[in-house]
């Protein structure tokens, strides 16, 4: 206990009476509650099997468990998250509603195919009875026009003798109404961690399973899960069911007090019902460095700073130490190339890297296909998005007579597939072969070619997300657009993009994430680019204010995710900068990049060589050269694959 300060101890100490620990980000909270763990077994004598420890996610069980086997020197039984409690509950103590013990549990793809089957036997949406299906189930919502389709989901599941994550909670409720004492008799006290992220049916499970021996731990302020049916409001709920004491852990052991201070002031802008429950982060650690804040003209030269930066960094910290936060993740495409021409190491942490995205890999495999007709994986992918009847067998025929040719086996195939099938082909082939003609304007002519082929509606009905699908492609789009203006060829883009993908992801790397994916971790360095208007606040959370908080509130993790330094950036692209950035006072901020006549990375972007007119220079992507021209800091060379405009900071002497 000595290692403990105040508001943990009387959280750990706490007893006899519910329990809301308000735990403010990098509070300690995991340490308190495996020192509450150690409370209750050594001086309230409970045993550790009559207790149950709920977390977020297994990691974060594992960890919990880890950490009272090292303070305790037990093993805690009943640690792990909602669903992994509720499935060992339905199978020891499911037979009194029907539940037989060896149901197995159903993964997502096997769900996604059950689902879209209903969804065809009753004629509904599949996407709608999805979310439908998730919304009643998590929700406790009221009946809706999908249930006759859920219903039957649900009988399918009971011939088949399986669940889901969802029925799973659903059930375990069913059991606490209909035959509650054999579970509510287990546990002799209850601790739940990250309780904000808790949904409607969780929380009403723990109504029905608690007495007055349980502490929840959480944040409101760090629920950045509402789209996945958390409620931040139930806190707000276990104030008026449980009548708790209320303790705040407000000392910061994570970030330097800069940081904090900004932290505090965004939330303070809050207008959520729990206002009276923020915490003020108060820093334990010592240091001066305020949170920079940095414009740009371009979104190129926002990431070619910072990879600089980061760069810059290296001297004193590990890449694994850094990280950029991002709020989508279409934008990462720019930072990838800019990290991988500075040969800054880097990796997509839970998530995909740009050009390997199912939606950007749909959209190139038209181009891959007219530079590479022998390209079969991309012809396949291609003539299964832009028409309706031609499945694997039509595709398999196409391979067979074009000797591995796809478009020589496409001409071919017109004499031997049904009519409906060729025709459907031929039109294909048609609008494949106009942009085979204005290929050396590429960029231009495949957008206007995805607008004719109605990709974008193809995404709509492909992905579950067609919103940031589309971004992503449009991004692809710009990408494509600069390369062209740079004198590229495609197939020069086609090489870079192996060359990209080619890349190892390494451990010592830094991390390119989502906000949402950074929520739990700590970074001594922490970049936030693109903080604009319609990205961070969300364009689709502008008008509608609990949706804007969701967006205050992840605004809030992604700078309590920082230890040493934070890096704030934006750009010109977008209509205006995040209103979020003016909650912030302006003497928390170090602004000084704002009192230089330029916000351009180009003065910084600078060749260590003195390059001339006629020299010899090589780069990294198109080999040996010769200077031709030299414009400021611009140099036209002419290489083996043609002359490019490339700047001389990636150009050296040969």
């Amino acid at each position: 206990m000595e290692r403990l300060n105040p508001s943990q101890e009387r959280a750990v100490r706490h007893f006899g009476k519910p329990l809301l620990v308000v735990a403010g980000a990098g509070s300690g909270k995991t340490k308190t509650l495996a020192h509450k763990v150690e409370f209750l077994i050594k001086e309230k004598h409970i045993e550790p099997d009559r207790i149950l420890a709920i977390t977020f996610t297994n990691k974060a069980g594992r960890e919990i468990k880890e950490r009272v086997r090292r303070v305790v020197g037990v093993e805690l039984a009943w640690a792990g998250t909602f669903h992994s409690v509720a499935l060992r509950l339905l199978k020891e103590k499911g037979l009194s509603i029907g539940i037989k013990p060896n149901f197995s549990l159903l993964d997502e793809r096997d769900k996604e195919r059950l689902l879209k089957k209903v969804a065809q036997l009753r004629g509904v949406p599949h996407e709608a009875l999805k979310s439908y299906a998730s919304k009643r189930l998590e929700d406790l919502e009221e009946e809706g026009s999908l249930e006759e389709a859920l219903q039957e989901y649900l009988r399918l599941l009971r011939e088949n003798n399986l669940m889901d994550f969802s029925t799973l909670m659903h059930y375990l409720h069913r059991l606490l109404v209909e035959n509650p004492e054999p579970v509510r008799g287990k546990f002799d006290f209850i601790l739940v961690d990250e309780f904000q992220d808790t949904n409607t049916v969780q929380y009403e499970v723990l109504k029905l399973l608690a007495g007055q021996n349980i502490c929840v731990v959480g944040d409101p302020n760090q629920c950045i899960y509402e789209w996945r049916y958390a409620r931040p409001d139930n806190i707000l709920r276990f104030k008026e069911d449980f009548s708790p004491d209320i303790i705040k852990l407000e000392y910061n052991y994570r970030s330097k007090p800069y940081i904090l201070y900004v932290a505090n002031a965004v939330l303070q802008e809050s207008k959520a019902g729990w206002r009276e429950l923020i915490p003020e982060l108060k820093p334990v650690r010592s240091g001066e460095e305020k949170p920079y804040v940095r414009r740009f003209d371009k979104e190129e030269e926002e990431a070619v700073w910072v990879a600089q930066k980061v760069k810059e960094l290296l001297s004193h910290y590990k890449p694994s130490q850094m990280a950029v936060l991002f709020r989508v993740g279409y934008i990462t495409e720019t930072f990838e190339r800019a990290f991988f021409n500075l040969k800054v190491p880097y990796r997509v942490v839970g998530a995909v890297r740009f050009f390997e995205r199912a939606e950007v890999k749909d959209a190139l495999s038209f181009l891959r296909v007219l530079y590479n007709p022998f390209d079969w994986l991309s012809f396949s992918r291609a003539v299964k998005i832009a028409t309706k009847g031609l499945g694997d067998r039509s595709v398999e025929l196409i391979r067979e007579l074009g000797k591995g040719d796809c478009l020589l086996g496409s001409k071919l195939a017109l004499k031997s597939l049904p009519a409906s099938k060729a025709q459907e082909l031929y039109a294909f082939l048609q609008k494949l072969s106009r942009l085979y003609k204005n290929l050396s304007g590429y960029a231009v002519a495949f957008e206007e070619f995805l607008q004719h082929i109605d990709f974008y509606g193809y995404l709509e009905g492909a992905y579950k997300d067609p919103q940031e699908r589309q971004e992503s492609v449009k991004e692809l789009i710009k990408f494509l657009r600069q390369r062209q203006e740079e004198g590229y060829s495609l197939g020069e883009v086609f090489e870079e993009l192996g060359f990209m993908q080619e890349e190892e992801e390494v451990e010592g790397a830094v991390s390119f994430m989502t906000i949402h994916a950074s929520k739990g971790l700590e970074f001594d360095v922490v970049f936030l680019p693109r903080l604009e208007e319609g990205i961070l606040p969300h364009e689709k959370a502008t008008h509608s204010q609990e949706e804007l908080e969701e967006e205050l509130r992840l605004f809030y993790v992604a700078i309590t995710r920082a230890k040493d330094l934070l890096f704030m950036t934006y750009t010109k692209s977008s209509s205006k900068p995040s209103r979020f950035l003016s909650y912030i006072p302006k003497k928390y901020l170090d602004l000084s990049a704002f009192e230089r006549k330029k916000t351009s990375y180009m003065p910084e972007l600078k060749s260590p060589y003195r390059i001339k007119v006629g020299d010899r220079v090589r780069h990294e992507l198109f080999g040996e050269g010769v200077v031709l021209a030299l414009e400021d800091s611009r140099a036209v060379v002419e290489f083996k694959a043609g002359r490019k405009t490339i700047h001389t900071a990636f150009l050296k002497p040969d």
